[in-house]
């Protein structure tokens, strides 16, 4: 059922983006003589206000159709970067949902810049004005979000790894790399260190856990038992010797 709804929604795109690409091929000249033979002169001072808005959408709708169909090769390709580098389950989600929303938050912003450019402009100097007051106010946490997304991506360490950090006074068994702070199980109990000091300071490590990082969706092969015919020539060496 979601494959037929993701294939309705692709066509409905291609549909709306070849709609969109014929009428603004035509540049629009089609809505002024609909309007031009109407005799009514309220329909022809109507038609002058309404031709730019309609073609404004029709650009809207087209670059919504592109952007919807180029985002699931987008996140496939994504997501088959992050499987070969060896990201945690964690760090992939992180880093797919914060792409997932950047795209669509950039598309939206476009769309939105190309159908009422006068709305976005006034809205968009609010926005930046309270995103610059919010970013100096949370500069720490957004470090810190930022240096653990880094962590559970490119796998400087593993949970399980005895680490010391080179710079403080930090040196134990890494018990869980979360979003903002990593967590190492010592002789004193359990340091909660900000990953921007995991990130940006030298990591020795002391002891390596080995890990085998498994592909999304594997399942163990079965075990055979050997037959009865593999297994005699065994018991009869056996009973020889």
């Amino acid at each position: 059922m979601a494959e037929k709804s993701r294939f309705s929604m692709r066509s409905v795109s291609v549909t709306i983006a070849v709609i969109c690409i014929a009428i603004l091929a035509c540049g629009g000249q089609w809505l002024p003589n609909v309007f031009d033979k109407m005799q009514v002169f309220e329909f022809k001072s109507l038609g002058v206000k309404l031709v730019p808005a309609l073609v404004n959408l029709l650009t809207g709708a087209l670059l919504f159709s592109v952007s919807y169909l180029l985002y699931r090769p987008a996140k496939a390709a994504l997501t088959r970067t992050l499987d070969s580098a060896g990201a945690s389950e964690r760090g992939r989600t992180m880093v797919l949902r914060t792409t997932q929303l950047l795209y669509w938050g950039i598309t939206l912003f476009v769309i939105a810049s190309v159908v009422a450019p006068e709305v976005l402009g006034k809205l968009f100097l609010g926005i930046s004005v309270f995103t610059a007051a919010l970013a100096l106010a949370l500069k720490d946490i957004a470090s810190d979000l930022f240096s653990g997304t880094l962590l559970q991506v490119t796998r400087r360490f593993n949970v399980g790894d005895d680490i010391a950090m080179i710079g403080l006074d930090v040196k134990g068994k890494v018990v869980d790399i979360g979003y903002l702070s990593t967590q190492i199980k010592n002789t004193e109990g359990l340091q909660i260190v900000p990953n921007r000091e995991m990130w940006g300071k030298s990591v020795k490590i002391l002891k390596v856990t080995s890990m085998i990082i498994l592909p999304p969706g594997y399942e163990p092969k079965p075990t055979a038992k050997p037959s009865e015919a593999e297994q005699k020539p065994k018991l009869f060496k056996l009973l020889t010797d």
